[in-house]
């Protein structure tokens, strides 16, 4: 983000200041009477038939100190809409440059699992109103740990290596009724070479021990703990061992490509999500995007998306009921959307934006896990 944002300097005497900040304003409405959550990080942030500008609009503030030319502290705070503007903070590190081609970071960083993980939340450095929903799965946005990110180039490749341990601790829909706490020990790295200058390929892993603290997940754990009782209401008790609310293995890993042509960028990434308890489902998601630069100012796009979720480790039980919140929370499904939308620079620093997505399902309304819907968003993306 340090290489898009302008930049503000304030000097003092010992330390050199930088303040610098983002802001989008986005407006969206569904088509198909249904709603539609842009991502799980906006808390209840959700479009509907209505017309909402709340649900993912959002501003941010960076500010940075330079105590020497290696030494440095980076704070960010961001306040979104569908977290009813309350601001938090996502980002305060020490930053330490061992050379020109290592960096340390301590502290509250970015998790930096995708290929626009710095950018997701600076709409004017994306092509498009947000990265495509589909493929951003982890629902995590911030780690408390180590980074440490090398470069160094041979021949015509320039190669990126990044590694970063810590922990998280995460709450989604902290704003709402029923809120998932989640506390993870991670680990993960990647590897980003580029080729000539237009290339770019990136793999990620990324690993760690999770614990939920769930509602829902405790209702349902115990309900099998209940049912189980009775041998008649069929309950496996793999399914009561794996409900409860600790050590739950989990691993993401994700395969990204950029390619920059004379006036076209095409950009692919196929990121999977994976539970070594196998209770969960297995999230496999990819997208293709091709951007168009028409002119200086205008860019269109059109994205193509895929998700194919195979089903967890369960059983169904000789209960009707609770069989169908199983196949709703850990049951497969396919869905597929496209995109079209375009972007204009109307300033060198202010973006206008419209994106029309449209999503399809082979799984029934009453059994989906989540939102699939027929979006149109507007958005203006500021940097100040």
């Amino acid at each position: 983000m340090a290489a898009t944002l302008a930049i503000t300097p304030v000097v003092s005497q010992a330390v050199d200041f930088s303040v610098k900040g983002f802001a989008s304003v986005i407006g969206g409405v569904t088509t198909d009477k249904s709603e539609y959550r842009p991502h799980v990080k906006y808390g209840g942030g959700k479009f509907d038939e209505s017309f909402a500008l709340d649900a993912e609009s959002r501003v941010g503030i960076q500010v940075r100190a330079g105590f020497t030319d290696k030494l440095s502290a980076t704070a960010q705070v961001v306040s979104r809409g569908g977290h009813n503007w309350r601001p938090e903070l996502t980002w305060a590190y020490l930053g330490y440059e061992v050379n020109d081609n290592v960096q340390l970071k301590l502290g509250r960083l970015k998790a930096p699992f995708y290929l626009y993980s710095d950018y997701q939340d600076v709409g004017y450095a994306l092509p498009w109103i947000s990265p495509p929903r589909n493929a951003y799965i982890v629902p995590i946005d911030a780690i408390d740990g180590l980074n440490i990110t090398t470069n160094f180039s041979t021949g015509k490749f320039d190669h990126v290596v990044e590694a970063w341990v810590g922990h998280i601790d995460d709450t989604q829909n902290k704003y709402e009724d029923k809120q998932l706490d989640t506390e993870i020990d991670a680990f993960g790295f990647s590897y980003a070479p580029t080729y000539d200058g237009w290339l770019t390929l990136r793999y990620t892993y990324n690993e760690g021990d999770l614990d939920f603290y769930s509602d829902d997940l405790n209702t349902l754990h115990n309900t099998l703990v209940a049912l189980s009782g009775d041998d008649a209401n069929g309950i496996d008790p793999k399914m009561i061992a794996n409900t409860t609310s600790k050590s739950h293995r989990g691993s993401f890993s994700g395969l990204a490509l950029k390619a920059d042509f004379d006036k076209l960028t095409v950009v692919a990434e196929l990121n999977q999500l994976e539970w070594h308890t196998n209770l969960f489902p297995h999230q496999k998601r990819a997208y293709i995007s091709a951007i168009y630069r028409a002119t200086d100012k205008f860019t269109p796009y059109i994205t193509l998306m895929k998700n194919n979720d195979s089903a967890g480790d369960f059983q169904l039980t000789a209960v009707p009921g609770l069989n169908t919140a199983l196949q709703k929370d850990l049951g497969a499904s396919d869905t597929t959307a496209w995109a079209i939308g375009g972007r204009y620079d109307l300033m060198p620093n202010v973006a206008l934006k419209a994106e029309y997505q449209s999503q399809s399902s082979d799984v029934t309304k009453e059994l989906r896990n989540e939102d699939v819907a027929d979006t149109f968003r507007v958005a203006v993306d500021v940097l100040f």
